[in-house]
C-alpha cells in the first residue's frame, strides 16, 4: 500500500527511551547514545532559549544523522492555516521547501498538509502514485524525493503547531523503530515550539501590560487635568489607535429619542466632530441594523470584529474600501452596564486580538464614555448656571428697582391726595420720600451691575440696615413699625445678609400693598445654632396655599433654599400674616463660619 493514514502513536512510545538495533539505517548502541545525546542537546537549547529556527534545524540534523539518506524538515502552521518552513537540515532542497512554504493544509495536500489537517500520522510510501501528491509529485521527484512520512506536531490542548516530516530517496515504508523515532522527535519538537511560543507570549503580555499601564495612566491624567471634555475624548481615541496599532477610530452614540446611531467624534489624523459638513455627509444617522457588528455589540455587550470586504452594504463602506480599510472593530461604550454606543476602530487588514488587548480597548472605551458624560454634564452645568444667574438677576430687579418703583408710586399717590386736600407739608414729605427712594434705587441699580453688596448694607450691620429700611418704608404712613434685635449678632456671609435684607424688603412691600395693616413687628434673632427673621403684621391676611401669580414669594423661597434654610408662612384671612426665615449656623468646631 502506498499511502497510509495512521492513528496517533501511543504515549508509551515516548515514555520509553528508543532502543535502536544494528539493522538497516541504525548502528546499535552507538546510534542510541547519539539519539540520547542529540535529545539532551536540543533540550538544553530549549532551556537556554536558543532561537527556535536553530532548535528546529538541530532536530532535522539529528534525524538525518540517525536515518541515513533521509531528509528531514519541520513546517510550522500560521494563523492563516498555511504551513511554512520552521527549520530544515542542511541537505534539504531549498526550492522544494520554498514551494511547499505557505501551502494551505487540507486532506489531499501532500503528506504534510494532510497530516496537519487530519491531526494524524500520514505515511506515503510512493509519492509518484499517491493521490495526496497529485499537485506536487513532479517537483518532489525532481529533487529525488520518493517517499514522505509526516506527523502532526500537537500542543498539550490538541492544537496543531506544525508538521515534522522525513523524506526518502526511494519508495519505502517505515519500520516500528521508524515510527517510534517519528513519535519521539515529534514530541521533542512540540516541547521546543510550545516553550518558545510561551516565552514569546509572556514577553508580549509583559509589553502589553506596560502599554496598558502607560495608556491608562495617561488617560487618567487627562481626565484629572484637562478642562475641555472634548479634549479628553480626543486623547482617549488617540490612545486606542496607538495601543491597537489601528488606522483611525470614531465614536457613535445611540440617540435616546430616535434609536439611531449618531456619529459624534473621530480621529483620522486629526480630531473631527459631527458638526463638520464633510464628516456628516458620509456618516448619516443610521439604524443599529445597518452594521452587523453594531447589532452584535448591542446584543452581547462585547466587542465585535467585522470584515468590511465581506460585509453587507452600508453607507460609508465604499469610502472605507477606497482607503484600504478592510477591518472594523466595534467596542461597546457602557453606562450602568447598558450599551449606549460604540467606539469603531478601523484597520487596514483583518487581525486577531489578545484578550489583554480587548480588556485595554474596553477600558479605554469606558473612559471615552466618561469623557462624553463629562462633556454632557459641562453643557448642562453651563445651562443651569445661565438659568440660575437669570433668576438671580430677576430677583435683584424685583427686590430693588421694582420695589423702589412701588415705593415711589405709593408716595406719589399719597402726594396727589395731599395736593387735593391742600396739605402742603404732607405733599412735600411724600415728594422728598419718593425722591429719596428713586435716588437709592438708581444707586442700587448701578451697584447691582457691579455685583456689589446692597447699598443699604454699605457701612452698616444687618440689623442696622433692616431697621433703617423699616423706617424709610413706613415714613409718612399710618403703619406702626417695631424692630427688635435679639441675641448677639454674628458675622454672616455677605450673600446671606443681602438675601435677608431683600426678604425683609419684599415682606414690607407686600404689607403696604396688600395687607392694609396698621402694625408690623420685625424680629431679628441670633443664637448659637441659628439666625431667625420673623415679620408679623395685623393686616387682612391671606391663604398661603392658594396659587400666587406674583414673583415675590417665589423669589423669597429661592433665596432661602439657596442658603439651606426654611421659610414658613402663616396666614389666615382677616387675622394677619407671619413670615419666618430660619437659617442654621454651623458651630465654631465645625467650620468657624456659617
Amino acid at each position: 500500500m502506498q499511502t497510509n493514514v495512521a492513528e496517533n502513536t501511543d504515549a508509551d512510545r515516548r515514555a520509553e527511551p528508543l532502543q535502536l538495533e544494528p539493522e538497516g539505517d541504525y548502528g546499535g548502541r552507538e546510534m542510541t547514545e547519539a539519539l540520547l545525546a542529540g535529545e539532551n542537546k536540543i533540550l538544553e537549547m530549549v532551556a537556554v532559549r536558543k532561537p527556535l529556527a536553530l532548535i528546529l534545524g538541530e532536530v532535522c540534523h539529528l534525524v538525518e544523522s540517525l536515518c541515513l539518506e533521509s531528509k528531514a524538515c519541520v513546517l510550522l502552521l500560521d494563523s492563516t492555516d498555511c504551513l511554512r518552513a520552521g527549520g530544515k537540515g542542511s541537505r534539504f532542497p531549498n526550492d522544494f521547501l520554498t514551494c511547499v512554504d505557505g501551502i494551505k493544509i487540507g486532506p489531499k495536500v501532500g503528506s504534510c498538509g494532510s497530516a496537519a489537517c487530519l491531526k494524524k500520522l500520514v505515511i506515503v510510501e510512493d509519492i509518484a502514485t499517491s493521490p495526496l501528491w497529485q499537485n506536487h509529485a513532479e517537483l518532489a521527484i525532481r529533487h529525488g524525493l520518493y517517499a514522505g512520512w509526516s506527523s502532526p506536531i500537537l500542543c498539550s490542548n490538541g492544537t496543531v503547531l506544525g508538521v515534522f516530516a522525513i523524506y526518502w530517496g526511494e519508495p519505502r515504508s517505515p519500520s516500528q523503530q521508524h515510527l517510534r523515532l517519528i513519535d519521539q522527535i515529534t514530541h521533542l519538537t512540540s516541547v521546543a515550539i510550545e516553550r518558545e511560543r510561551a516565552a514569546e507570549a509572556l514577553c508580549a503580555s509583559v509589553k502589553l501590560a506596560r502599554g496598558q499601564a502607560q495608556a491608562l495612566t495617561q488617560a487618567v491624567d487627562a481626565l484629572a487635568t484637562e478642562t475641555n471634555p472634548e479634549k479628553i475624548v480626543e486623547h482617549v481615541l488617540r490612545t486606542v489607535i496607538a495601543q491597537l496599532n489601528s488606522h483611525s477610530c470614531g465614536v457613535w452614540l445611540k440617540d435616546a429619542d430616535t434609536g439611531l446611531m449618531v456619529f459624534q467624534f473621530g480621529v483620522d489624523g486629526r480630531f473631527k466632530t459631527k458638526f463638520e459638513p464633510a464628516v456628516a455627509a458620509i456618516t448619516p444617522p443610521s439604524p443599529i441594523q445597518t452594521l452587523a457588528a453594531w447589532q452584535e455589540v448591542f446584543r452581547t455587550g462585547k466587542p465585535s470584529l467585522m470584515d468590511v470586504k465581506e460585509s453587507a452594504e452600508f453607507p460609508w463602506r465604499a469610502t472605507l474600501l477606497e482607503r484600504g480599510l478592510n477591518a472594523y472593530l466595534c467596542i461597546p461604550m457602557l453606562i450602568d452596564g447598558k450599551v449606549e454606543g460604540v467606539v469603531g476602530v478601523r484597520f487596514r487588514q483583518m487581525r486577531t486580538f489578545q484578550p489583554e488587548e480587548m480588556e485595554l480597548a474596553q477600558s479605554l472605551a469606558n473612559q471615552a464614555m466618561l469623557g462624553i458624560q463629562l462633556a454632557r454634564l459641562s453643557s448642562q452645568s453651563r445651562q443651569t448656571a445661565v438659568i440660575e444667574e437669570r433668576n438671580r438677576m430677576a430677583r435683584e430687579i424685583h427686590d430693588t428697582l421694582a420695589q423702589g418703583f412701588t415705593g415711589i408710586i405709593m408716595h406719589l399717590e399719597a402726594a396727589e391726595e395731599a395736593t387735593a386736600r391742600r396739605r402742603a407739608e404732607a405733599l412735600s414729605g411724600h415728594l422728598r420720600s419718593a425722591g429719596q427712594i428713586a435716588r437709592d434705587g438708581l444707586r442700587e441699580a448701578r451697584r447691582s451691575v457691579r455685583a456689589l453688596r446692597p447699598l443699604a448694607l454699605e457701612g452698616k450691620t444687618l440689623a442696622e440696615a433692616l431697621e433703617d429700611q423699616l423706617k424709610k418704608q413706613t415714613a409718612g404712613t399710618n403703619v406702626q413699625a417695631i424692630f427688635t434685635l435679639q441675641g448677639v449678632p454674628q458675622e454672616l456671609p455677605s450673600e446671606w445678609e443681602a438675601n435677608i435684607l431683600r426678604i425683609g424688603q419684599e415682606v414690607l412691600t407686600n404689607v403696604f400693598r396688600h395687607a392694609q395693616a396698621s402694625k408690623v413687628n420685625v424680629l431679628l434673632a441670633f443664637d448659637y445654632k441659628e439666625v431667625r427673621l420673623i415679620m408679623r403684621d395685623d393686616g387682612r391676611g391671606f391663604n398661603p396655599n392658594e396659587k400666587s401669580e406674583g414673583f415675590g414669594l417665589r423669589g423669597m423661597t429661592e433665596r432661602v433654599e439657596k442658603m439651606g434654610g426654611q421659610l414658613s408662612i402663616e396666614g389666615v384671612k382677616g387675622a394677619g400674616t407671619a413670615i419666618s426665615v430660619v437659617l442654621p449656623l454651623l458651630s465654631p468646631n465645625e467650620s468657624g463660619k456659617p
